[in-house]
């Protein structure tokens, strides 16, 4: 019976690698991400800034959602800025979470939070292809790194169901 299942499952996961395509082609050209602001009574550090942007520019290319990421205020060719977009945003709220409640009470209770809103435009028409609010809770032992890296990979996942989205013919 056990030979079984582990046969069942491996076959599943060997389907499932075989349908999602490898070579997937990012579905545009370059891709600007901007440093993003904080709103007044957001208490960050200047370097959590700087941790996110590089994180972002990072998780752009690991998603295979841009093929490169340029500067901020990089000039792009004419021909790519169709298929370029820009990603700049605000940090709305962060709360520092408490260490006591994270180990006493446990399920949720004590944790950092840190909301963001991003806008996502076209560089060409400055067409406003999304907006993303991203909602990220870690632990408050952890250090802003972590978040930082969390908070970019959950905007990246949801820019790319979001531009998916509306891209999807109807």
């Amino acid at each position: 019976m056990r030979i079984l299942m582990m046969a069942l499952l491996a076959g599943i996961f060997a389907t499932g690698a075989l349908a999602k395509p490898k070579d997937e082609t990012p579905q545009y050209k370059t891709a600007e991400a901007k440093h993003f602001t904080t709103a007044e009574g957001v208490e960050l550090t200047p370097a959590f800034v700087d941790y996110f942007y590089a994180e972002l520019r990072s998780e752009l290319t690991k998603a295979k959602l841009v093929n490169e990421v340029v500067g901020e205020g990089e000039a792009v060719d004419d021909s790519d800025a169709p298929k370029s977009l820009v990603i700049s945003g605000t940090i709305t709220e962060y709360k520092k979470g408490n260490v006591v409640k994270s180990a006493l009470i446990g399920f949720g209770a004590g944790l950092r939070s840190l909301k963001m809103d991003a806008d996502v435009v076209r560089r060409s028409d400055k067409q406003n292809l999304c907006v993303l609010h991203v909602h990220v809770k870690i632990d408050p032992r952890w250090d802003e790194k972590i978040m930082a890296k969390g908070a970019a990979h959950q905007m990246v996942k949801e820019m790319k169901k979001a531009l998916a989205e509306t891209t999807k013919p109807s």
